[in-house]
């Protein structure tokens, strides 16, 4: 018999989400999600260029991202391919809103095991708690 591995999908593999609903405007979301300071904390440091489909650069420790879809306002897809893995993995970033609110949501697949899962859903926690703590000092965001 077969037993359930929460987060093993048959078609993306591993995968995990993490989302949390934050004190921002859905119309000032977007511009705080992808400002430098902020892709930062989710994503790394990253050379200062426009974000555009088909930006292609390396982060600090080599992993090579690629920007695969952008939909301003709503979401952005990213190949994200970690030295030594086998593949690539999909990252996808989502702001969402919620009354007066916004949800931030991280989602990655095909990861290659269940131990970057773990590691992966805790980078991601953290990165949603550093938004919240950055927002709470930001006046009338």
């Amino acid at each position: 018999m077969l037993t359930e591995q929460v987060g093993l999908t048959a078609d993306s593999g591993w995968q995990v989400g993490v989302r949390k609903t934050l004190p921002i405007a859905p119309e000032k979301a977007w511009d705080f999600l992808l400002s430098q300071e902020i892709i930062r904390i989710w994503l790394g440091i990253i050379p200062a260029f426009p974000l555009q489909v088909g930006s292609n650069f390396n982060l600090n420790d080599n992993t090579q991202v690629k920007v695969t879809v952008l939909k301003p306002g709503s979401h952005l897809r990213l190949s994200y391919h970690v030295p030594g893995y086998e593949r690539p993995s999909i990252i996808q970033v989502r702001t969402i809103p919620s009354g007066e609110n916004t949800v931030f949501a991280f989602h990655q697949e095909q990861l290659p095991d269940r131990e970057v899962r773990q590691e992966r859903k805790y980078y991601f926690q953290q990165a949603l708690d550093d938004l919240e703590k950055t927002l709470s000092v930001i006046p009338n965001n």
